[in-house]
């Protein structure tokens, strides 16, 4: 009985190895970079402070849109807790300083300033919440290329999709969940050397 142990644990490494090897990674981030290219228009929300945020405040960084609401659960919270990894993975490089998360949410009524800055609390003091009217939200989705609400299209984001703006305010693609941390750094600093 002894000699067959250690056969069968070797047995069984050879098995489950290669099976826990896979189940750690995605092979990639996947991305859609082919929805880029169109500025973003004018629009005003205000943020999780009470202040404006403006299509002024895309310039001269690099952003990342998450659409959603306060409500919206495991899409949201995935997310944002990637985000959360992406900004500890590049906090020693100067690309922090020129990157910024903006959540927008989508339901006015419910996600005030307040709401919002405790629905953020959680992740990074640094993430943006925003909202604005129903029209001005409505122009802004159309303006990203999102459609939420929809079922996911080539066109339309996935829910918890993250839309890229580039620091010339014009939207550069999109990264589509699931998300692996390592990898969807990896895969915005390469968007972000892109031309």
């Amino acid at each position: 009985m002894n000699r067959c142990l250690p056969r069968l644990a070797a047995c069984l490494c050879a098995i489950l190895l290669p099976l826990l090897a896979q189940a750690s990674h995605n092979a990639t981030q996947q991305t859609d970079m082919s929805s880029g290219g169109w500025p973003v228009g004018a629009f005003s929300l205000t943020d999780q402070h009470g202040r404006p945020f403006t299509q002024a405040q895309l310039q001269d960084r690099w952003t990342l849109v998450l659409l959603g609401d306060t409500h919206c659960g495991e899409p949201c919270s995935k997310a944002l807790t990637a985000l959360t990894g992406l900004y500890q993975r590049i906090s020693t490089t100067q690309k922090l300083a020129t990157t910024q998360v903006l959540f927008i949410s989508l339901d006015p009524r419910r996600d005030n300033p307040e709401a919002l800055r405790r629905y953020l609390a959680p992740y990074d003091a640094r993430f943006v919440g925003a909202t604005g009217s129903a029209e001005t939200l409505a122009g802004l989705i159309d303006d990203l290329g999102a459609k939420p609400g929809v079922p996911p299209t080539a066109n339309a984001p996935y829910p918890g999709s993250l839309i890229l703006i580039g620091p010339d305010g014009t939207v550069r693609g999109q990264f589509l969940p699931p998300f692996d941390v390592p990898l969807l750094t990896a895969a915005y600093l390469k968007a972000r050397v892109r031309k």
